[in-house]
């Protein structure tokens, strides 16, 4: 190979500079540079502009080197790296940009976990400094289709090289051609519009079962980045020097935020998580951690929130003023016995929200505006009151795990859902007459309104915009209405099913919750049954909003803020009516029943 000089001797030497600079761009790796004489240099590629590549050495400094000095195997290489690095014809400016580095000798991402915003363009650049050769393919939720894509690549055999390990697999969304050792790929693609986690993977054989991580798409970004945790195992009453205690495991924390999942541990261990956190903006913010037991909350290494100590699950909160940018993040904590918890939060300057920065959200303690907070512990809580959005004859049903949701029984409706703390009792402790209480959480999603069922005879007959019964619940319902059964608790969690007629129809009505609200995948589905004789053109309305969108894999996004899927008989018809959209189900009918199921997630 003869003798490497460095790469300022070389430019000095034998190539023009047109002028030497600190270019921000993270160093992909270096490869061996031959000049037409012979002579060599170890640099990395940066860009190519016009007729000249831009050069890094290992010591930062860059530049530009012409391309016809560079031997036929460097031009050749230069040539692939523009193909697998070129940003597509009509993609536009990136929203975000975003890189990934592979992990030298380790076959792993240096970041396990991404967050992106749904529908804006991304940019991914994964920057190779492996021996060997890797990609990054992005699969569709769902546990397992990670695998099954990488399964099909491995599939390619020969062909596999030359198809970039990239095969045609229906849960394979968008992926990177292969990099080569030393160098880098870039992806360019505009990200999915549903809310939720994407895995991604790399798909040369072997690879997957270690090199993976988690795209998220939320309109949460996660200002973390780089999180990490270190593990240790004792018994302390404070915060112990951790440098002088031997660590159990190190590790990436998955979820991307302090989490203590990630340790099956309950008693008598410590943590450290350190990561980044992206400031938006210069101010003061206010940075909270609630523990049981200590903890310590450090910015750019300097103490913030010393809450250190054995105590319950308790509070404490710290200001600091920040620079926009990225600044070290680092939270210890440790648990003695009895119950563990760990909430984090940041308030950022001129808003009053607090943002968890943590999986699990902040306990409520009970301490809502008055103080009488009901709450949903062993089995769903039902509150029947006045409801705002729900009406004077609401059913409200807090369900463990933080998902609640208000029932209309005037219209025999689902008319919100909402996440967090279920609802604040006291204004209608002694009496009805007080107004209407709202949800005590938040998160709400509202139901369509009016009544769930029509027969639609015409695309442009409107749906019944009132109500089809009488108001009083002790008059007899108006001929082909609808009249309100009750509910039943059923199950040890005594979850209600909601009853009603609609002509000579009888439906029952099924929301159960799907998951809880700490948890990092939460939804409702519902089961809607309906017997009697056959209806001709008989509806159920989903959805109505502004925007109704159907994307690739079967879900339908109200308003970007609202996720239906669902499993019927036909396919859901989507209309334009009154300046709105509706969303309508048809019912199909077999001996005398009807069924449906339908998931509904937030955005």
């Amino acid at each position: 190979m003869g003798k490497i000089k460095t790469l300022f001797f070389f430019y000095a030497l034998f190539i023009p500079i047109i002028g030497f600079g600190q270019d921000k761009t993270e160093d992909p790796g270096a490869r061996i540079w031959s000049h037409l004489d012979g002579r060599k240099i170890k640099a990395g590629i940066v860009n190519v502009i016009e007729k000249n590549v831009i050069l890094r050495a290992p010591n930062g400094k860059s530049g530009p080197v012409a391309l016809a000095k560079l031997s036929k195997e460097d031009q050749e290489y230069i040539a692939k790296w523009i193909q697998n690095n070129t940003r597509p014809e009509g993609f536009g400016e990136p929203d975000t940009i975003i890189e990934i580095t592979t992990l030298k000798g380790e076959m792993k991402y240096n970041k396990p976990v991404i967050t992106v915003y749904p529908g804006k363009k991304i940019k991914l650049i994964l920057r190779n400094q492996d021996d060997m050769h890797h990609n990054l393919a992005i699969t569709r939720p769902g546990k397992g289709k990670d695998m099954k894509v990488a399964q099909e690549a491995w599939k390619l055999g020969a062909d596999g090289f030359a198809k970039h390990w990239i095969p045609k697999h229906p849960d394979l969304l968008f992926a990177s051609k292969m990099a080569d050792p030393h160098s880098s790929s870039t992806l360019y693609f505009t990200a999915p519009k549903r809310t939720g986690k994407y895995p991604y993977v790399c798909t040369l054989p072997g690879h997957a079962q270690v090199m993976r991580g988690t795209m998220i798409v939320s309109k949460e970004i996660n200002p973390l980045s780089e999180l990490t945790f270190t593990l240790f195992k004792g018994s302390w009453k404070k915060i112990p020097d951790w440098n002088k205690i031997e660590p159990s495991a190190t590790d990436h924390v998955p979820s991307g935020k302090f989490d203590l999942s990630c340790t099956k541990e309950k008693d008598s261990f410590g943590i450290v998580f350190r990561g980044n956190i992206e400031v938006p903006k210069s101010g003061d913010y206010v940075f909270t951690v609630s523990s049981d037991d200590g903890s310590r909350l450090l910015i750019d290494r300097k103490i913030v929130i010393d809450h250190d100590g054995i105590h319950g699950d308790t509070a404490k909160s710290g200001k600091v003023k920040l620079e926009k940018g990225s600044h070290h993040i680092e939270v210890q904590y440790f648990e003695g016995g009895g119950e563990e918890s760990l909430y984090v939060g940041w308030r950022i300057p001129g808003s009053k929200k607090e943002i968890p920065l943590s999986l699990n959200r902040r306990p409520s303690g009970g301490n809502s505006p008055s103080g009488q907070l009901l709450v949903a512990e062993n089995e769903a809580r039902i509150y029947r009151n006045f409801i705002q959005g729900a009406g004077s004859r609401a059913i409200g049903v807090g369900y463990p795990g933080g998902l609640n949701l208000a029932y209309d029984a005037n219209n025999m409706r689902i008319a919100m859902l909402w996440l967090g703390d279920f609802i604040d009792a006291k204004r209608h402790w002694n009496g009805r007459g007080q107004g209407y209480q709202p949800p005590a959480g938040e998160s709400v999603i509202n139901g369509p309104p009016g009544v769930p069922f029509a027969t639609i005879n015409d695309s442009k007959e409107p749906w019944p915009d009132s109500l089809v019964r009488k108001e009083n619940a002790q008059l007899p319902p108006v001929k082909g209405g609808y009249i309100f059964n009750g509910y039943r608790l059923t199950g040890q969690e005594r979850i209600p099913t909601f009853r009603y007629t609609f002509g000579a129809l009888s439906i029952e009505d099924i929301p159960s919750p799907q998951g809880s609200f700490e948890s990092s995948e939460f939804s409702f589905k519902r089961i809607l049954k309906i017997s009697g004789d056959p209806v001709k053109n008989l509806y159920f309305r989903a959805a109505s909003g502004q925007s109704i969108e159907l994307t690739d894999d079967d879900t339908y996004l109200i308003d970007d803020s609202t996720a239906l899927n669902f499993k019927l008989e036909g396919k859901p018809v989507i209309r334009e009516i009154g300046g709105k959209k509706e969303l309508l189900i048809p019912i199909k009918f077999s001996n005398d029943s009807a069924m449906f199921e339908q998931t509904i997630r937030w955005q």
